[in-house]
C-alpha cells in the first residue's frame, strides 16, 4: 500500500477532510481558488492590527482577520484542528475549562509556583505550525497552505481564530514532557495559555523543581517572563489566573467583591451623575457576568443586596438556564 494511500485512510480514521491541494480546499470551503490563494500568498493584507497596554506595562499587538480570512480559520478549526486531542493540563481557550478550573487544580497545595512565557504567541513561529498540520497527515504543499491561512507575518498572531487552539496543540509535548517530570516529586501542574501553574505540599519540592522546568521550558523554544516568576506560600495570598484560592474554594477575593459592592452602592443610593450611570450599570454587568462563572453564590449575595434598594437601575443578575 502506497504512503498516499495510508494517509488518506489516517486522514479518514480521525474524520478529518481529505485535502490534497488547493482544490480540494476550495470544494470543502466553497470559496474560489483565487480568494484562497491571495489569502495564504499575502496573509498579512488580510489583518487589521493595533496595540492594546499590557497590564504590567508594554504594549500588546493584536492582529484580527478580516471576514474572510476568518471564515477559512474557523472552518479549519471547526473540522480540522478541533479533532486533536489536547493535553488534561491544558485549562485555556476549551470548552468547559478556564480560570476557575485552572485555579481549582491547585486548591488543595498550600505552596504555588506561578511562571508565564514572553510573548507567547509571538514566539510561535510557522514551522512550528506547519509541522502542526504535517503531524496531523497533510502533505507538504496542503500543510503550507494550512500554515500561512493561520500565520501573519510568519508567527502566530493574537487575534486570529486558530491561534489559541494552535497554541494548545503545539505545546502538547511541553505539557507532557512537564506534567511527567513534576508528578515523579507529587507537584500538580496545569497551563492556562501562556501561564504555568505548579503547587504541592511542600515549597522545598517546588524549588528543586524550579530549574529543570525552566530547562525543558526552553528546550520547547519558549522564553520565561522572569519577572513575572513568584512563590506563594501559607502567608501570602494565593493568586492564580487572577482568582483567588481559599479554603472555601476560588473566587476574586474579598477585596474585590467589596470594591463591586460599593459600585452598586453608589449607583443605587444615586451617588454617580445621571451621564455617568450607563457606563457603570455596564462596567457592573460585567463583572456580574464574569463572577457568576466563578463564583454564583457571591453573585446571588450582590443580588440580595441590590433588591434591598427597591431599584435595580438596569442591573443583571445572571442565571443558570435548564438547557
Amino acid at each position: 500500500m502506497s504512503l498516499f494511500l495510508i494517509k488518506i485512510m489516517r486522514l479518514q480514521l480521525f474524520g478529518l477532510p481529505i485535502i490534497n491541494n488547493l482544490q480540494d480546499l476550495s470544494d470543502h470551503l466553497h470559496l474560489s481558488k483565487e480568494l484562497l490563494y491571495r489569502l495564504s500568498k499575502f496573509n498579512n493584507y488580510y489583518y487589521v492590527s493595533f496595540s492594546i497596554d499590557k497590564k504590567n506595562g508594554g504594549q500588546r499587538t493584536i492582529h484580527c482577520p478580516n471576514k474572510e480570512m476568518k471564515a477559512v480559520q474557523s472552518w479549519i478549526m471547526s473540522n480540522i484542528l478541533r479533532k486533536v486531542q489536547l493535553s488534561d493540563v491544558a485549562m485555556g481557550f476549551r470548552e468547559k475549562r478556564g480560570i476557575r478550573e485552572n485555579a481549582l487544580a491547585h486548591k488543595d497545595n498550600q505552596y504555588i509556583l506561578c511562571m508565564d512565557l514572553d510573548d507567547f504567541f509571538p514566539s510561535i513561529k510557522y514551522p512550528m505550525v506547519y509541522t502542526v498540520f504535517k503531524t496531523i497527515g497533510y502533505n507538504d504543499h496542503v500543510a503550507h497552505i494550512l500554515t500561512s491561512l493561520c500565520t501573519c507575518g510568519g508567527v502566530l498572531p493574537q487575534g486570529g481564530v486558530t491561534s489559541p487552539i494552535i497554541s494548545n496543540i503545539i505545546c502538547i509535548r511541553l505539557d507532557r514532557r512537564l506534567a511527567g517530570y513534576v508528578g515523579k516529586h507529587n507537584v500538580t501542574y496545569t497551563r492556562y495559555a501562556d501561564d504555568f501553574t505548579f503547587s504541592s505540599l511542600s515549597f522545598l519540592r517546588l524549588l528543586r523543581i524550579k530549574k529543570f522546568v525552566e530547562r525543558i521550558i526552553y528546550e520547547e523554544g519558549f522564553t520565561l517572563n522572569d519577572r513575572k516568576t513568584r512563590f506563594m506560600g501559607k502567608s501570602t495570598r494565593k493568586k492564580v489566573t487572577g482568582l483567588i484560592i481559599s479554603d472555601e474554594g476560588v473566587g476574586i477575593g474579598k477585596k474585590e467583591k467589596r470594591v463591586l459592592r460599593a459600585k452598586i452602592y453608589q449607583l443605587l443610593r444615586n451617588k454617580v451623575k445621571e451621564e455617568d450611570k450607563p457606563k457603570l450599570v455596564s462596567h457592573i454587568n460585567g463583572w456580574l457576568a464574569f463572577l457568576f462563572h466563578i463564583d454564583e453564590g457571591g453573585v446571588r449575595g450582590l443580588e440580595r443586596y441590590a433588591v434591598s434598594f427597591n431599584n435595580a437601575h438596569g442591573l443583571i443578575f445572571p442565571r443558570k438556564t435548564n438547557n
